[in-house]
């Protein structure tokens, strides 16, 4: 059984202000980094893990050294595990772009892709993800990848054949996790049950 966990870096001071942060690389404030050492021996009891792949931008990749480092594992980086970019609506907080982008505020909220110049498509943000697994999730094994929250739903969306954008996966909160197994010899293909959701504390598996 090969099994996936997907983890959103810990807070920033961007969610906090609810900008959207895309790739903008924007650091973990004091909280998130306190949400990672909670979240890191919740981590390391899932199962044995040698390699953390992360997102090359700070939040995610502080956030996936202090997981390893409960873990004993290594950190690799990898850029297409990077946030979705949001184009001009990057650093714009929740009520400027409901207020000033009510149209395609509205699109986006139901799931669609609003028409912003620059943002990056669902599409997109999906086959760039598909690859990391491809490249770096192999074996019965279970395998740790750090990452944002719009790619980590676009993500859990293709492995479990939802449409792009589908408001069935809910978002991972800062510093929570998802966790996806897989009983064929294909990782990318098909046949990915979603066991957690938001996992925190006493939800671990063991």
């Amino acid at each position: 059984m090969r099994r996936l966990v997907l983890v959103r870096h810990g807070e920033t001071d961007w969610n906090v202000a609810h900008r959207l942060q895309g790739s903008s690389d924007i650091p973990l404030n004091d909280n998130g980094r306190l949400q990672a050492r909670v979240a890191a021996p919740m981590l390391a009891r899932i199962a044995p893990v040698t390699t953390v792949v992360s997102s090359d931008l700070s939040r995610a990749l502080e956030t996936a050294h202090i997981i390893a480092d409960a873990m004993g594992a290594d950190v690799v980086t990898d850029a297409r595990l990077q946030e979705r970019s949001y184009g001009a609506w990057e650093g714009l907080p929740e009520d400027v772009r409901r207020h000033e982008h009510g149209e395609e505020y509205t699109r986006w909220e139901r799931g669609l892709e609003p028409r912003v110049e620059g943002y990056e498509g669902h599409e997109a943000v999906a086959t760039r993800a598909l690859a990391v697994v491809a490249d770096h999730v192999t074996g019965d094994d279970t395998h740790v990848l750090v990452s944002h929250g719009s790619t980590l739903r676009m993500l859990m969306c293709a492995l479990l054949g939802l449409e792009w954008g589908a408001r069935a996966i809910g978002n991972l909160g800062n510093a929570r996790w998802a966790v996806l197994e897989h009983s064929s010899e294909d990782a990318v293909l098909g046949n990915w049950v979603l066991r957690e959701l938001n996992a925190w504390g006493d939800t671990v598996s063991s």
